[in-house]
């Protein structure tokens, strides 16, 4: 398949990069890789989708031929007659080379010409075969789709399907023997559990629950028979909502019971998975310690709307002119709360910058959109503020926890439990405080296996893990490492517990004076 013309639009819509923001980036920087575009632009550090772009636009190899065989794999049926089959799909890449092994839940691109246009759509891996170069996905039907009815019905001649896949992107699920891990699965959205099964380690912990509208829905059962056979740690419970209703909140209670230290994941329709989310939350568990594939709520067909929720749409467009009054003139009118501790200064423009097209151009993008004529929206008044925009002005050699290193393959974890990689995690801007983090015990995330060397401490680090003091571990270190500070040997010495709650909410610093500080961006 020949090569893509670099192409118009948006390359990163979590971040609302442009493609032209990415070859501009990359002609300004020779040494440019994913990770410093990341840093810069903030693409590539969220889902993961757009990553084949990115290195597409850095000359590296982004995309591998390859021949799809699908198989369908259940039987169930709609009322419509309409195929509601889950089929598993062989991809068989065309020639040898190295292809990246692929981490349990991530996601590859697909992307075929079909019918003169170019269409890429995301799927979670299954399986990977290195040997055979194969990888396995899971695909329902979508009814009006554009990649779907292609990729799943047979050609004219009846050869299989040519198209391209990307390398693997998005953040690794599972936790290892570190604790265990329970999954809350409606229909399609099983496939990142399979995956989790599929690589369960030999001493981990891997419950999942699993509801279908009926049995010839289920996939994957003969699999997740035999890793239960094989593997003790795993275990899976299948409902049949069409006999049993809907999984109902007791269910969720009684896995929480037995696992109450787990990593709770849930994948499946928007309502399934909100309906699951609001009980893990009732039962106190940890928001850090639930996680949830956003990829999976749209696997319905689209909803056609109401001329009521038309003209709801079209009040929420006028409703959001407001957007003018980050004009430097009006800052005073503006609708937000307070800045926070230390931007009492700045003007909106320092973080805010305007989003391209005109006003017109951008209403008529998010009308199209909202009528279903267009698959994305448009940005009015400003870009989104990302992490690599608070960087432009609090870059820091010296971070000790810098937003970019969580970004390496060992804090897959720590980035799926506390969302480290974005600066947003912790600091929400109008809040008036300097940190909005609910709870000051991430550092278990990355520490709770922490070995300390002849440990001078008192109490030692060992024994302040095994009591799961995570509160204590801010009263010693500087998170951020950006003030003159001296940690304590005992404990007793440290910033006391209220002096430091005071601060994060904005008072003084219990660290001393600051050494490195933000100043705003001259280019801005």
């Amino acid at each position: 398949m020949p090569p893509v013309a670099i192409r118009q639009g948006i390359a990163c819509q979590c971040a609302g990069v442009t493609h032209a923001e990415l070859d501009e980036a990359i002609a300004c920087d020779p040494d440019a890789d994913v990770a410093s575009l990341g840093a810069a632009l903030g693409c590539g550090l969220q889902c993961g989708t757009c990553i084949p772009a990115i290195r597409e636009a850095l000359g590296e190899v982004a995309w591998f031929a390859a021949v799809a065989q699908p198989a369908a794999i259940t039987g169930a049926r709609d009322v419509e007659a309409l195929q509601r089959l889950i089929y598993k799909v062989e991809i068989t890449l065309r020639e040898k080379g190295s292809y990246p092994a692929v981490l349990p839940g991530q996601h590859v691109v697909l992307r075929a010409s079909i019918a003169g246009e170019l269409v890429e759509r995301t799927y979670t891996v299954v399986a990977q075969d290195r040997p055979a170069r194969r990888l396995t996905v899971a695909v329902r039907r979508k009814p009006g789709g554009k990649m779907t009815p292609w990729l799943l019905d047979p050609g004219d001649d009846g050869t299989p399907r040519m198209l391209e896949v990307s390398v693997p992107g998005g953040r690794a699920l599972g936790s290892g023997t570190r604790r265990p891990d329970v999954f809350f699965a409606a229909g399609v959205g099983v496939t990142p559990a399979v995956a989790m099964v599929n690589a369960l380690p030999p001493n981990a912990t891997l419950h999942l629950h699993y509801s279908v509208s009926s049995r010839e829905d289920a996939a994957f059962v003969p699999e997740f028979d035999a890793r239960a056979q094989a593997c003790p740690g795993f275990s899976y419970s299948l409902r049949d909502t069409s006999i049993e209703g809907r999984l109902p909140r007791r269910s969720v209670r009684r896995r929480v019971a037995r696992w109450p230290e787990a990593m709770f994941h849930i994948c499946g329709p928007e309502a399934y998975v909100e309906a699951v989310r609001r009980t893990l939350l009732a039962c106190k568990v940890d928001p850090e310690r639930i996680h949830v594939e956003l990829f999976a709520l749209a696997t319905g067909a689209r909803a056609g709307r109401s001329s009521r929720t038309r003209s709801y749409i079209a009040g929420a467009l006028l409703g959001a002119l407001p957007a003018f009054l980050l004009l430097p003139d009006l800052q005073e009118l503006r609708p937000h709360g307070h800045p926070n501790v230390g931007h009492e200064q700045l003007q909106c423009v320092a973080c805010h910058a305007d989003a391209p097209g005109s006003t017109r151009q951008t209403l008529q993008a998010k009308a199209k959109h909202a009528l279903g004529l267009r698959e994305t929206g448009a940005v009015l008044g400003t870009q989104p503020v990302t992490s690599a925009t608070c960087i432009r002005c609090h870059a820091n050699p010296d971070d000790r926890h810098a937003p970019n290193r969580f970004l390496e393959p060992r804090f897959d974890q720590a980035r799926a439990e506390t969302g480290a990689q974005l600066c947003v995690s912790c600091h929400r801007e109008h809040s008036g405080v300097r940190v909005t983090a609910p709870s000051t015990g991430y550092c278990v995330s990355c520490h709770q296996d922490l070995q300390v060397k002849d440990d001078k401490t008192s109490p030692t680090h060992d024994h302040l893990v095994r009591q799961k003091r995570w509160d204590t571990c801010l009263q010693c270190h500087d998170y951020h490492g950006n003030h003159k500070w001296s940690a304590p040997l005992r404990l007793q010495d440290a910033a006391q517990l209220p002096l430091l709650e005071k601060y994060l909410q904005g008072g003084p610093s219990p660290y001393g004076s600051t050494v490195v500080k933000a100043k705003q961006d001259p280019t801005r």
